[in-house]
């Protein structure tokens, strides 16, 4: 709703009209909901003569800080048409990137998920089944069958504890997400995942590099981007050397030094800021970069997948197989046990 919202006001504000006339033809065309009352809202608030960005300040569900700095940075410099097309693209290119995670976490999930189920009802229900025809015949189980009789046993028996230590494990995990010092845990943790990991924290760093580069582009002055970053960076780790590094370039030092000492970045991204701060393109170079990254990340999700995808496979058929080869060979003597 918001990147349709901001790429209607570019096109209706770069055509001339004015930005309250503007508003109001959106807000007509929208389906009613949370999002038409806000906009309803903002429109009286700038007709009884609060600026754009003042009005979007009540709305943060809908208007990060981000997007109120933007705006507020187009009021100031008065071009109030560029910093919408930069909105725009930073909106797009943001949902895209999340998009291109979220597809290639569904699918291995899904794998793990049907497996799961389809391991649990052979081993929940119908194992027991066998289990009783194989004791009633007094057929003498191979070594295979007996470890799944175990393990049957053991879920029919245990299987509540298993679900209150994974429901405790998941309250915790949610709870130490919800404290600063916990995530941080967690994010370290996270970060040091083979893959997942790296990818993780190549992604969070170009999200990171394309919003301070979209800020300096629409004329936030560097402390300013800064702090909008700290206010919305989720991993608590990069927000911390955020802090560090404001507080280092209020300082006096330059943003390369700063960054480079907080050893949460790249060498590659230090030299490129390097260099922005010497040609003074540092904006510039931070899209780049963030381009630069967010390929990083597309390729090595490609990767990934397509690695994922054969060994998942491999390794589910295997279980599943493992346990039909291990229910069904006891039945292929059992025409001799009732003779």
């Amino acid at each position: 709703m918001l990147i349709v919202f901001t790429r209607q006001l570019y096109i209706l504000i770069k055509a001339g009209v004015p930005l309250l006339k503007a508003l109001q033809i959106i807000h007509v065309q929208l389906a009613a909901g949370k999002f038409k009352e806000s906009l309803d809202f903002i429109i009286h608030e700038i007709q009884d003569g609060r600026s754009f960005s003042e009005a979007l300040i009540a709305h943060p569900k809908f208007f990060s800080l981000f997007y109120i700095n933007m705006i507020k940075a187009a009021e100031v410099s008065g071009n109030l048409v560029a910093v919408l097309k930069e909105l725009s693209v930073h909106l797009i290119e943001h949902r895209r990137l999340n998009r291109q995670v979220q597809s290639a976490i569904m699918y291995p999930v899904f794998i793990l998920l049907t497996a799961t189920s389809i391991l649990l009802v052979l081993l929940v229900f119908v194992l027991p089944v066998f289990t009783r025809i194989f004791q009633d015949l007094g057929a003498n189980l191979p070594p295979a069958t007996q470890f799944l009789v175990w393990v049957s046993n053991l879920l029919l028996r245990w299987g509540w504890l298993v679900l209150i230590v994974g429901a405790l494990a998941g309250v915790t995990i949610f709870t130490l997400a919800r404290r600063p010092r916990g995530r941080a845990i967690l994010d370290g943790l996270f970060w040091r995942i083979p893959l997942f990991g790296k990818i993780y924290k190549t992604m969070e760093i170009a999200r990171l590099c394309r919003t301070i580069g979209t800020l300096l582009t629409s004329g936030v002055v560097l402390i300013k981007a800064l702090e909008v970053l700290i206010d919305i960076t989720p991993a608590v780790l990069l927000r911390q050397g955020l802090e560090d590094i404001r507080y280092k370039v209020e300082q006096g030092k330059t943003l390369s030094a700063a960054i480079e000492e907080t050893n949460l970045f790249p060498l590659t991204l230090v030299k490129m800021i390097q260099v922005g701060e010497e040609t003074g393109k540092i904006a510039e170079l931070f899209l780049d970069a963030s381009e630069d990254y967010e390929s990083e990340v597309s390729f090595a999700l490609t990767g990934l997948l397509s690695l994922l995808e054969p060994v998942l496979i491999v390794v589910m058929g295997a279980i599943v197989g493992f346990i039909v080869i291990a229910l069904f060979f006891p039945i292929f003597t059992m025409g001799s046990l009732i003779r």
